[in-house]
């Protein structure tokens, strides 16, 4: 065979492979659900809370759990806390109190650490648990809120 025609023919080779490379991509694996959930509670103006529950992966393997707030004025001291569990148990993965801030707050973000859990199980998921406690006491809202689910790949 002619040398141009070879030559020809190894850069219609390559050309094709990649074309069939970027046509096909790569089977990478995302995370999948996560999000946030929207929660409002609260009786008297004072303790009435607006507030987010979230969960995403920021990269492959890791999870971030943070919380969105908003607290009126004249509200009493509070502690904010963020717990993110595994199912499976419920196993705690990420935990973070916050002392809540004095005065009104407008969606005001909340953390717990990132985490990575290299030993979970295929199809286990993650979710952020959101309270906040009252300086008397009382929990507001009276049981936990969650974000959604989310599985790491």
């Amino acid at each position: 065979m002619h040398p141009l025609i070879q030559s020809a023919a190894r850069v219609a080779t390559v050309a094709g492979i990649l074309a069939t490379t970027v046509l096909t991509g790569t089977s990478a694996q995302a995370a999948s659900g996560g999000g946030c959930t929207e929660y409002s509670s609260g009786v008297r103006p004072e303790r009435y809370i607006d507030f987010r529950a979230c969960i995403s992966a920021p990269k492959v393997g890791v999870g971030r759990p943070d919380a969105y707030l908003t607290l009126r004025a004249g509200h009493p001291a509070c502690k904010v806390y963020i717990r993110a569990v595994r199912t499976g148990g419920s196993r705690v993965v990420s935990n973070k109190v916050h002392n809540c801030p004095a005065g009104a707050v407008r969606m005001k973000r909340f953390t717990a650490p990132d985490f990575k859990d290299n030993h979970h199980e295929y199809g286990e998921a993650y979710a952020t648990y959101f309270q906040i406690r009252w300086s008397d006491g009382d929990w507001a809202p009276q049981y936990p809120y969650r974000s959604p689910w989310l599985k790491l790949p």
